[in-house]
């Protein structure tokens, strides 16, 4: 059988980007420039009255009973110009500030570290011009409303933010808590380079003071809590905070969030866990089963416990790898009634079809390393989920995609990301590891309570409630949602939603920030309803996937039980275990990016997809095939590499005379996709603050030669600066792309690409309007990282003929004179 693998793209050049971006002096900072001695003034009255009100409370302070605080550190809200956030032209340590949190529209949760002294000298300053005064031109404003007013509603989670007026002074709350430190150290220096072991030396001496002041912040926070309650789970820091779960009073609660200055976040603690099964009795079937080839991956099922001594499983477990994390139980198996859940979901990554209807022999695709941490009532307890994601990766070396079907079940909060999500990240960009997570399930009973209520399937997916479960929202993690694989209709029931529709249980983007999530869908299953009027709801035997089961309480060893997105996200890792084999040398990034590239969405939504469909599919349902080979009709190419903030990676594609010929006429897809990560801080919110450095990419237009898009995507290369025609190039077409770069460019309205760190488009165009060459840039953007270290990413580009027998693979390969790389 003839190969068509995918073959590496070369990239041609790197220079410095033209972003053609405007100017970020703001039309208020130069008002505020133009009237200087008014804005002084009206912030120096704003500053006198904070400090006099923050000292008249704080005297009350020991008689109220409440826990000591440093009066020098004074809550702060102030608003900045918002167009400095992203390229940190606005430096608030200058003032003496250390943002706290970052809000919409320029708004920052600060602590003055000196009793707001520094702000006050800029302020006074600002009149007569001193030097490094300028910048109080883009601080607009001082809030100087009461505490009580601003800080809850900036700090607490919707949930509890409701009932913050109910809340009691004895009452007990558990609660998850988040605390800035934001103490960046940079780059480690060369010690190699000339001055670098001076450099290091310096370095050294930071990093130690740096862990002095987190042990010292890490006391006082502990100190604070114990005078109202306790902390209940470890501290897990991240680069700009640590977090961790307590136990607090109501009288404690309400001076953590209106008085202590670098408290966050605060909510309260989620119930986790997966979903349940049915009482069923199933069949047997033999099976002749082989087991992973030996140099297979492994896929870590962090979930429930794994019945690893099942004959359709027992091959791929490496039982001395097998691990409980439940704390009192060291037992690995899964003990969750009606099939288990783990068990299922493992049975998944390696029949993702199921068992009845395999070829035999059949040779299991990869390991499965058992890392149970849900008790036998599918619940996660007593653990503290960031902290247990950083011990599983840690202990686990060697293992380097992870299944996660358990999730909240409640939404993820929309404005900073969650300690879990976050952890799941920091893990990804530092381990290369690979998180695929559930995008979690609604349950029966409120989808019937939407229906009786008279919201219908699909509408009532919009309602709040039904956003993406925590940590879905996770910006590295592929979060994969479940669709219909049937419809089912008989007298008493029928289906909700049609076949590749979107399941009724499977929860929806978008994700945090506007991402585009989830990023793909398998199939998950459906759910039925009853036709007497009742809105019964229940999973049904044609519209369940066909899983392995637990029969550790009885039941079949395989059965059609069970729904979920549980299931759909297990199917997604089955393919990154595939891919792991093919490239065995090559990050989590290009994986990410293949499983996009080769998904497609359902039916004439590949077409004509829209903001409702890819909040549904994300990308939509990928293809083995697609993800892993080509066809003669359809060729893709790839590269990884490592790019620094302001640079820019051009790559450019020949495309033959043969397929561009006048005479024909025939639809060509190309699909594009991007895939990074960067560090991350949880302070901040939005994509582009969130990530140290942030990604896009951009082509160019149709007929635009390589060296005219380079002179438009570069200001400058490594040989000479460049300059371009605006309006020549303004007499272009543009390929139509479906998504864009912005939330009103494309045909999916409302939704950027831009947003998310997995960035797929894609293009139809008839084969005699393309061109001889198409030439993409990818750009990375400034974020908070000074020293702009180095992000990992992958390109994919697909060209394909859609509905035609025209072979293009080979004519393009030889175009672009490509060499088939050898994997591994």
């Amino acid at each position: 059988m003839e190969q068509f693998p995918h073959l590496k793209f070369i990239q041609k050049l790197t220079g410095k980007p033209r972003f053609h971006g405007g100017s970020t002096t703001n039309k208020k900072s130069k008002e505020n420039k133009k009237n200087r001695r008014a804005h002084s003034n009206d912030l120096s009255l704003k500053t006198t009255g904070i400090k006099a009100e923050w000292s008249a409370e704080y005297a009350k302070r020991e008689d109220q009973n409440l826990a000591p605080i440093d009066e020098e550190i004074i809550p702060v809200f102030l608003q900045i110009n918002p167009d400095l956030l992203n390229n940190l032209s606005f430096d608030l340590q200058s003032f003496g500030i250390e943002i706290i949190s970052e809000e919409e529209e320029g708004f920052i949760v600060g602590a003055s570290m000196e009793g707001l002294q520094s702000l006050e000298e800029k302020i006074n300053g600002f009149v007569s011009k001193v030097h490094t005064t300028g910048k109080i031109a883009d601080l607009w404003n001082i809030i100087d409303g009461s505490r009580e007013e601003w800080k809850p509603e900036h700090i607490l989670s919707e949930e509890l933010y409701a009932k913050w007026p109910e809340i009691q002074d004895d009452m007990q709350y558990k609660l998850e808590v988040s605390i800035a430190f934001d103490k960046p150290l940079g780059k480690e220096p060369d010690p190699t380079k000339q001055g670098g072991e001076a450099r290091l030396r310096r370095y050294r001496e930071k990093q130690i003071e740096r862990d002095e002041q987190l042990i010292l912040r890490e006391n006082d926070f502990e100190e604070f809590i114990s005078h109202y309650g306790e902390i209940t789970s470890d501290l897990t820091n991240f680069s700009d905070s640590f977090a961790c779960e307590v136990e607090i009073n109501g009288k404690g609660l309400k001076d953590l969030i209106v008085n202590y200055p670098f408290v966050f976040d605060v909510s309260e603690i989620e119930e986790v866990g997966g979903v349940d099964g049915n009482i069923v009795d199933g069949d047997a079937y033999d099976l002749e089963i082989l087991p992973p080839e030996g140099n297979s991956p492994e896929v870590g099922v962090i979930d429930s416990g794994i019945m690893e001594s099942h004959k359709y499983i027992e091959p791929a477990i490496d039982f001395l790898k097998s691990k409980s994390y439940v704390r009192g139980d060291i037992s690995t198996a899964d003990k969750v009634q009606n099939g288990g859940h783990g068990t299922k979901v493992a049975g998944a990554v390696l029949y993702p079809h199921g068992v009845s209807n395999l070829s035999v022999p059949y040779q299991l695709p990869c390991f499965i390393r058992n890392l149970r941490v849900l008790n036998h009532q599918n619940e996660l307890l007593n653990q503290f989920p960031a902290a247990l994601m950083k011990k599983i990766i840690n202990e686990n070396e060697g293992c380097q995609i992870f299944n996660l079907s358990i999730n909240s079940h409640s939404p993820f909060r929309k404005k900073h990301m969650s300690s879990w999500a976050a952890m799941i990240d920091t893990l990804m960009y530092e381990r290369d590891v690979l998180f695929l997570i559930s995008a979690g399930n609604i349950r029966k009973p409120d989808i019937r309570h939407y229906l009786t209520t008279g919201r219908s399937y699909p509408d009532y997916l919009y309602e709040p409630f039904c956003r993406l479960a925590n940590p879905a929202q996770s910006s590295f993690a592929l979060t994969v949602g479940s669709i219909n694989h049937t419809e089912y209709n008989d007298a008493n029931w029928k289906s909700l939603g049609g076949k590749d529709e979107v399941s009724a249980f499977s929860r929806i983007g978008t994700g945090i920030w506007g991402k585009i999530k989830p990023d793909v869908v398998e199939y998950g299953g459906g759910l039925v309803n009853s036709k007497n009027g009742m809105n019964s709801i229940k999973e049904n035997e044609e519209t369940s996937p066909e899983l392995i089961r637990s029969t550790l309480h009885g039941g079949g060893a395989y059965s059609k039980d069970s729904t979920g997105t549980s299931f759909a996200a297990p199917k997604v890792s089955h393919i990154i275990a595939e891919l792991r084999k093919l490239y065995v040398n090559e990050n989590a990034n290009l994986f990410r990016a293949l499983v996009v590239q080769g998904a497609r969405l359902p039916n004439d939504h590949f077409r004509n997809p829209s903001s409702t469909i890819i909040q549904h599919f994300g990308y939509g349902l990928p293809s083995l095939e697609r993800i892993t080979t080509n066809t003669e009709q359809r060729i893709t190419f790839y590269n990884t590499g490592k790019i620094n903030a302001e640079e820019a990676h051009l790559y450019s594609l020949q495309i033959p005379e043969k397929i561009r010929n006048q005479g024909d006429n025939y639809e060509i897809l190309i699909e594009v996709t991007l895939a990074y990560m960067a560090k991350v801080r949880r302070t901040r919110q939005k994509t582009k603050s969130y990530l140290s450095t942030w990604l896009d990419w951009i082509t160019s237009k149709i007929d635009e030669s390589f060296m005219d898009f380079r002179d438009y995507a570069l200001k400058e290369t490594e040989e000479e600066k460049t300059k371009y025609d605006k309006d020549a190039r303004g007499e272009l077409k543009n390929f139509d792309w479906k998504i864009g770069n912005r939330s009103d460019h494309g045909s999916v309205q409302e939704i950027s690409r831009n947003n998310s760190t997995l960035q797929k488009d894609w293009t139809i165009i008839e084969s005699y309007r393309l061109p001889e060459e198409i030439s993409f840039a990818v750009r990375a953007h400034k974020g908070w990282d000074k020293n702009k270290e180095e992000v990992p990413y992958a390109l994919t580009v697909s060209i394909e003929v859609l509905d035609a027998n025209i072979p293009i693979y080979e004519p393009i390969k030889i175009e672009n004179e490509i060499e088939i790389p050898i994997n591994g």
